[in-house]
């Protein structure tokens, strides 16, 4: 019902030509990301609770969608008596260009269904010009402003872990030591951070090692105490 009194309200002017654009696919592309806390034969020092060694390797998938969202929750008079609401993430289709006083706008649909048969001139940044035109290329007699003003429809990118590609994400803590023992904690992590209870390991060497090895890591111990380790990551297997 809204539909009808707001397209049977809407004064009409004059006629605007829409050249269509081709829709924007969705994309996504994958980058490598390597982190480690430590360099090969570089001596360092870790305390109680600190990692001696930190290992992040992951790939991020930066993904985009075919079409633009609005950045804040809106929303908008269509005269004489209706408004709407255009809620955040809410995408908007580009339909295509037209030209209005020598600028060349993008014209898009907004998501709401009172406003389906309306398209809209956006500016350059994401806002709205102000004006529209019907689904016949007529110029609408009326200004659109939405509350709050600054309202853009930007195209919007999502950043997520690609576990498809494999991840390796631990850390080895030093965790004292005793009178016989040099105590150590592995605990592996998600590609999100969180820990994984059944990937956690309590490590116990000989206090008089000076040697550590632990998988593929290989660790010389210059000095440890119940504060405090000194410690050269001489392997890795990376």
């Amino acid at each position: 019902m809204k539909r009808i009194v707001a397209l049977a309200a809407l004064a009409l002017t004059s006629c605007a030509s829409v050249q269509p654009v081709a829709q924007q696919p969705a994309t996504s592309a994958s980058q490598h990301h390597f982190e480690k806390n430590y360099v090969i034969g570089d001596e360092k020092t870790a305390y109680v609770g600190q990692p001696l060694v930190r290992v992040k390797d992951y790939w991020e998938l930066t993904s985009s969608a075919g079409a633009l969202v609005a950045d804040r929750s809106a929303t908008l008079r269509l005269p004489p008596f209706v408004s709407v609401d255009i809620p955040k993430d809410s995408f908007a289709s580009v339909v295509g260009t037209t030209v209005s006083g020598g600028t060349t706008y993008r014209v898009v649909i907004l998501p709401a269904p009172a406003a389906a048969a309306l398209r809209f001139l956006l500016n350059d940044d994401g806002t709205l010009q102000g004006s529209a035109i019907n689904f016949a290329g007529q110029k609408m007699g009326f200004g659109y402003t939405p509350n709050p003003p600054d309202l853009h429809f930007l195209a919007k990118t999502v950043v997520q872990r690609d576990t498809t590609k494999g991840w390796t994400n631990f850390e080895l803590i030093y965790s004292g030591a005793s009178k016989d023992a040099i105590n150590l904690l592995y605990r592996e992590y998600t590609p999100d951070d969180m820990v994984r209870p059944a990937f956690t390991q309590s490590l116990t060497y000989d206090r008089a090692s000076t040697a550590l090895r632990f998988r593929d890591l290989q660790i010389q111990v210059a000095g440890a105490d119940n504060q405090s380790i000194r410690y050269i990551v001489q392997g890795d297997g990376m």
